[in-house]
């Protein structure tokens, strides 16, 4: 009696559903991750713009909404290189009774979808260190 060698059809199937199915469930977990991962990024570059802020508010006495260098006589941050290298975000700083630091997700950028039970779209931190929502932090 003479053997076959390879697979059978139904062998491939086989394998063509199990890998269809940890695709099905690896692939959203994969998204997930990439974006919370640009989440951090922002994060990182608004507690930089927290810092140059309270720096500015000691050698000036004020915060200041000047985030790039574009400030006349020192009434900025000079983090233009800084802000210009995200991909994702788009960042400001208003003034209140002190300064609220801004992340806010691109259009164009994947952030857009960061919804996963709480919407992280737009990251805040103010000078009293209050950070909203609280759930993406």
């Amino acid at each position: 009696m003479k053997y076959n060698k390879g697979f059978t059809l139904i062998e491939l199937l086989v394998v063509i559903v199990i890998i269809s199915i940890l695709t099905i469930y690896a692939f959203p977990s994969y998204q997930r991750q990439v974006i919370v991962s640009k989440r951090t990024e922002a994060l990182k570059i608004i507690l930089q713009i927290a810092s140059s802020e309270e720096k500015h508010n000691a050698n000036f006495n004020k915060y200041t909404s000047t985030i790039d260098g574009t400030g006349v006589d020192g009434d900025s941050l000079g983090l233009e290189l800084l802000i210009q290298s995200s991909e994702n975000y788009i960042f400001s700083v208003n003034l209140d009774d002190g300064y609220t630091a801004i992340a806010i997700a691109k259009n164009t950028s994947t952030q857009i979808n960061d919804d996963f039970g709480i919407v992280c779209t737009t990251l805040k931190l103010n000078s009293l260190g209050k950070k909203t929502p609280i759930g993406c932090w």
